[in-house]
Formats: C-alpha cells, sequence, structure tokens
C-alpha cells in the first residue's frame, strides 16, 4: 500500500429515527486515509438520507410451531415508499427499489420501481417476509401485513405493521383460557444466528424459570414459541424478548375460542419501553376496553390514567390512581364512548396497551378484537399500508401531546393521491376517515402527535376488528466519518 492518501467507501452503522438499527438500515460513509504526518481534515458527523432500509414481517403467524394446531390466513404483504414530497429532502426521480423475500431462501416474491407504488406479495409458507428499500425508495420505507381467515372459529383478521429490528421487544397481549392460545413469533433477519430470552411478567409476578432457557435462532429464519408452554394459565402477560448477537423482530400473536364461540385474533406488535409518560394510540369505539400495564421495576407503581377522546381530557375518577404491584400486570377496564387514546403517566417505568372487542349481537355473538400498544410520538415519516381491504371501514386515529399538534396527512392508492393538514387540539384525538385509499402517510409539521390505524367490517354478520399502530419509518441516519492513520 502506497503513502499517498486516498478515499475508501464502507458501509456503515446508522442512527435511524433515535433507535439503533444494526442491519436494518444503512448509509454511505468514509473512511480517510493518511499518512502519520498529515494533519487530514474531516468533515463534521451530518444527518444524512438512508440508502438501504429493511423491515421484517412475520409471515404466516399461526403456522409451523411445534406441538400447536395450524391455522392457514390469507396473508397478503405490502411495502413501498412513499410518493415524492412526503419526506422532507429526498431528490424527486432518484432511482431504486423495495424488494420482498421469504426467509431463509431470500427468494424474491415482489419487487416495485416507483415510488408510491407497492411490491404486493400472498405469502403461504410459514417464513418470515422482508421488505427491503434501496436508493431512492429507502427513506420513508414502510411495509403491512395483513392476515385474514373467515368462515369458521379461527376466523379474525391481524393488521400487522412490519417492523425495524432490534435487540429489545416488549409485547403485550394474551390471557387466560383453554382455547386461547399465544404464538411469539421472532424472526431473525441477519446473517449470524442470534440467541435470544424470553421473560413474562403475569399478574402475581413473574414467571419463573421463563427467561432462564437461551433460544437460537438462526440466521434469516424465525421461531415461533408457544407462550402457554412458558406461562400456562397466565391471565395477564406480558412479554420481554432480549436478543443477544444480534437483532429481532418479534410479535405476539393472540387466538381467542371461548367453548365453541370464536372471539378473533390479533398480533401485539413492540410497545414503547417502559417509561414513566406513555400514550396509547388507537383505542377505537368498542363495548369493552382493557388497558393492560405492566411494572417491570421493583417498586410498586402509582398510576394516572386519562382519556384522550375527540372532545379532550378525561379523567375518570376510578383511573385516577391505579396502582400496579411491582414485576407484574394489571388489566384496567377503561369506559372510552368515543375513539381515543390513552395517556398514562406513573411514578414508576411502566409498559401498556390496550385491548378492545367487537362482537356479533346475535347467535353466539362471535366476533374479533384488536391490540394498540403505547408507542413513541412519530418524529419524521409513519405511514400504513392497507391491501385487500377494500370493503372495510378504515380510520385514522390522530392523538396530540400537551400542545396543539399539525399533521401532513396523505392518502394514496388507485393513481389517486389526497394531501391534507389536520390539526389536532392538545391531549385530544382526530379521526381521519380513510375511505377507500390504499396508503396512509403522516408527517408532524408541527407539536407532538401518535398515530394508529383502525380497520372494522363484517363477514357474514360477524365484526372483523385490528389496529395498526403507526411509527417511524427508516428516514435519516447518522454518517459519522472516520479517519485512519498510517505510517
Amino acid at each position: 500500500m502506497s503513502n499517498t492518501s486516498g478515499i475508501i467507501r464502507v458501509g456503515s452503522v446508522a442512527l435511524v429515527a433515535a433507535a439503533l438499527a444494526v442491519g436494518a438500515t444503512r448509509v454511505g460513509a468514509s473512511v480517510e486515509l493518511a499518512s502519520a504526518d498529515q494533519r487530514a481534515g474531516l468533515p463534521e458527523s451530518s444527518s444524512v438520507l438512508v440508502d438501504q432500509a429493511a423491515l421484517v414481517c412475520p409471515g404466516q403467524q399461526r403456522l409451523g410451531a411445534v406441538g400447536l394446531r395450524d391455522v392457514s390466513g390469507t396473508v397478503s404483504v405490502a411495502a413501498a415508499a412513499p410518493d415524492a414530497g412526503v419526506v422532507a429532502g429526498a431528490p424527486a426521480g432518484g432511482s431504486g427499489s423495495v424488494r420482498l423475500s421469504l426467509g431463509t431462501s431470500s427468494t424474491g416474491i415482489a419487487q416495485s420501481s416507483s415510488a408510491g407504488s407497492p411490491a404486493t406479495a400472498d405469502v403461504s409458507t410459514p417464513e418470515m417476509v422482508v421488505a427491503a428499500g434501496s436508493g431512492a425508495l429507502a427513506p420513508g420505507l414502510v411495509a403491512t401485513q395483513v392476515w385474514r381467515h373467515s368462515g369458521d372459529d379461527d376466523r379474525g383478521l391481524a393488521l400487522t405493521p412490519c417492523q425495524l429490528p432490534s435487540s429489545d421487544v416488549w409485547l403485550v397481549g394474551g390471557g387466560a383460557g383453554a382455547s386461547r392460545t399465544e404464538r411469539v413469533i421472532v424472526s431473525n433477519p441477519g446473517a449470524n444466528a442470534v440467541s435470544v430470552t424470553v421473560d413474562v411478567l403475569g399478574r402475581s409476578g413473574r414467571i419463573a424459570g421463563a427467561a432462564d432457557r437461551s433460544i437460537p435462532i438462526p440466521p434469516l429464519s424465525r421461531q415461533v414459541i408457544s407462550l402457554d408452554a412458558i406461562a400456562p394459565d397466565e391471565a395477564g402477560p406480558v412479554v420481554h424478548v432480549v436478543a443477544a448477537g444480534g437483532v429481532v423482530s418479534a410479535v405476539l400473536d393472540d387466538q381467542w375460542i371461548s367453548g365453541a364461540t370464536g372471539r378473533g385474533i390479533d398480533d401485539s406488535t413492540r410497545a414503547a419501553a417502559p417509561a414513566t409518560d406513555l400514550v396509547v394510540p388507537g383505542v377505537d369505539t368498542a363495548p369493552q376496553v382493557l388497558l393492560r400495564l405492566a411494572n417491570p421495576g421493583d417498586t410498586e407503581a402509582l398510576a394516572q390514567v386519562r382519556l384522550l377522546g375527540t372532545k379532550g381530557v378525561e379523567q375518570p375518577a376510578q383511573l385516577r390512581a391505579v396502582r400496579v404491584p411491582a414485576g407484574s400486570t394489571l388489566d384496567v377496564p377503561v369506559a372510552a364512548s368515543s375513539a381515543s387514546g390513552l395517556g398514562i403517566r406513573s411514578d414508576q417505568p411502566l409498559v401498556a396497551a390496550a385491548w378492545s372487542e367487537r362482537r356479533a349481537t346475535t347467535g353466539d355473538r362471535m366476533g374479533d378484537f384488536a391490540w394498540a400498544p403505547a408507542t413513541p410520538a412519530i418524529r419524521g415519516v409513519a405511514g400504513a399500508l392497507l391491501p385487500g381491504l377494500q370493503t372495510a371501514t378504515k380510520r385514522l386515529l390522530l392523538t396530540a401531546g400537551s400542545t396543539e399538534s399539525r399533521v401532513s396527512v396523505r392518502l394514496g392508492g388507485a393513481g389517486a393521491s389526497k394531501v391534507s393538514t389536520v390539526t389536532v387540539a392538545p391531549e385530544s384525538t382526530t379521526v381521519v376517515d380513510v375511505g377507500s385509499a390504499t396508503a396512509v402517510w403522516v408527517v408532524p409539521v408541527d407539536g407532538t402527535v401518535r398515530a394508529a390505524v383502525s380497520v372494522t367490517g363484517q363477514d357474514a354478520g360477524v365484526p372483523f376488528y385490528s389496529v395498526a399502530p403507526l411509527v417511524d419509518a427508516p428516514v435519516r441516519a447518522l454518517s459519522v466519518p472516520v479517519r485512519q492513520v498510517r505510517n
């Protein structure tokens, strides 16, 4: 190697949406080589658009679990980068692609090379799906999976946002009952094996021995873990998945058949990390709503729960002082008369999600339910794709923080795009009718906002129902130049 200096292009670890997502996003970076007597200057760190991004979808959630009955649903996955103008600073007309691929084989199953035009595919095998964006179609990448089954007790709808992988995932969902089954689907999108531990909190404390076993996840594959085997008969489980040696994506799939009556199915996705100030968006109007709180600490938590509804904030007397025992979970009934968010303030860090249910009013009253986790405020761009839901009622629920918030909402699909600016009053929720749109994009203008999309409808007179939280898409990364000095 000569003594002259040069520039070498390398990949870098990217800091995206204030969270480290190793292997999920990438930007170009530079290493400057200089001789020992040189004082080569380096550019300062900068925030740049990502040029590679990957999201992970669970695939057929109820297939492939050892010892559990398979239930095959119709699974559709869609992934897209937003239309031009949604991502600030993104050049119009740049080249790139969005690609869907399957599990260990990395087999490509769909591809798109146009912004706003989704890559879509149906999935029938028990494999994870990776949605990858490159070039100009990496910033703002969003992917959504729709699972649907009809015609018998296994019926239901699960609208699941595909996620950036993480080494630390909290999942809130599940319950007791002989015919209620929960599966934790852990996907490893990396090229190296990852080990995970699964810790479970319950009504009476931590489940003994649950986190003592390390579970290997081979590269580019997934593992379906029966929560019933780890925590049998637990009425209020909250699951903590911790990965070593890499990052994973995890969802909790919850199905309930009460006797001979199908009560529904849904996926619970990653909840916000334990915090003393949480907001659960996407609590749509439903006859029954429960808020599940988990206290992972060693001290009892005293929490206050408020309804952030369409008419503003409401403080029910019974939710003014809620005690959550240390290392335990608690289900709190909530009377939500309109679409709302739930604001939770506590003296100890908590994890939270809301469960709501819709049931038929006649016959054996079959129905469906949804889990809505607490989420961070949207900082850049968030969105959802809604494939195959043309006959459903779709609503965007926006919940503001302590100040008035304004957001830009773009509804797309069928070659058309509608853009509007929505104002949300402080600590309240505003509902936007999605109509026939198959894509929803949300960009904060000022203030803080959290968002979710609810989907409701009927199948032969029986409700189907699901809620998808909206979280930050990969948009920008911190590019850190590094200088290597040589003699």
